[in-house]
């Protein structure tokens, strides 16, 4: 499932979208999920839309204390009006600043371990030196025990030996102007670049629909339109992604 507490459409109507072909982070997994700093708003708008994670239970987001954080990083405070419109309820969501990589993964590792949440989400930046085999083994193993789906966000970093069940690449791609060149639906391209067991190499390229609060698949060729017809932005207007605007976090936990 991508939404929560979403309108369902009815089964085999126009509205419904094949939920099989689309990417999912299922429960009870270590997945990866890469991404450009250009791009930060798109994985982590993937993230939480994609990951199976229990509802009602909380969702943890951790990320390295601002002071702390890699030169280069993107902090992102979530939007509370744009997790309404990804169905989702904003008191769900619980943020904690780590002092460090290291503690990031600690406790990452323990609320996967404790269990009671929908998710675990961790960011990082660059080279994350503390996340190896061995590392990665403790995670997938807490979230087999738990059956909470555990998402680590890797920021302009390369990737590593390790052994989450998928890793993911996700970047923005073209929208499709509305009626009067009105700003698209959020689109992105996402790529399932490994799969632990199985075959891997899959794209999709997926737009948002708000009205539906479900992701729908659309075709993989990029839209192209030279510089002579494409329209103007609006005036002080910028097409942000939903749930990333710049707006005061939720709730913080030091």
């Amino acid at each position: 499932m991508f939404h929560f507490n979403a309108p369902v459409p009815t089964p085999g109507s126009a509205q419904d979208p094949p939920l099989a072909s689309l990417p999912r982070l299922a429960r009870g997994q270590l997945h990866e999920v890469h991404a450009s700093a250009d791009d930060w708003a798109s994985a982590l708008f993937f993230a939480l839309v994609a990951v199976e994670a229990q509802a009602p239970r909380p969702l943890l987001l951790l990320r390295v204390r601002k002071d702390k954080a890699r030169a280069g990083s993107v902090v992102m405070p979530p939007c509370g009006e744009g997790w309404l419109n990804l169905g989702l309820d904003p008191a769900r969501l619980v943020i904690v600043d780590a002092k460090d990589d290291a503690g990031m993964l600690r406790a990452g590792l323990d609320a996967a371990r404790e269990g009671g949440l929908g998710a675990v989400l961790m960011e990082s930046w660059g080279n994350l030196r503390e996340y190896d085999l061995v590392s990665s083994r403790r995670l997938i193993l807490a979230a087999e025990r738990s059956g909470i789906p555990v998402v680590l966000l890797r920021g302009d970093a390369d990737p590593c030996a390790s052994a989450a069940h998928t890793r993911w690449t996700v970047a923005s791609a073209p929208s499709v102007p509305l009626d009067g060149h009105a700003p698209g639906h959020p689109a992105l391209r996402v790529e399932l670049t490994r799969r632990r067991g199985g075959p891997a190499g899959q794209c999709w390229r997926l737009e948002w629909s708000e009205e539906h609060g479900v992701f729908r698949p659309a075709p993989l060729e990029e839209l192209v339109v030279s510089e002579a017809e494409r329209p103007a932005p609006p005036s002080g207007a910028v097409a942000v992604l939903p749930a990333v605007r710049e707006r005061a976090p939720l709730r913080r936990t030091a």
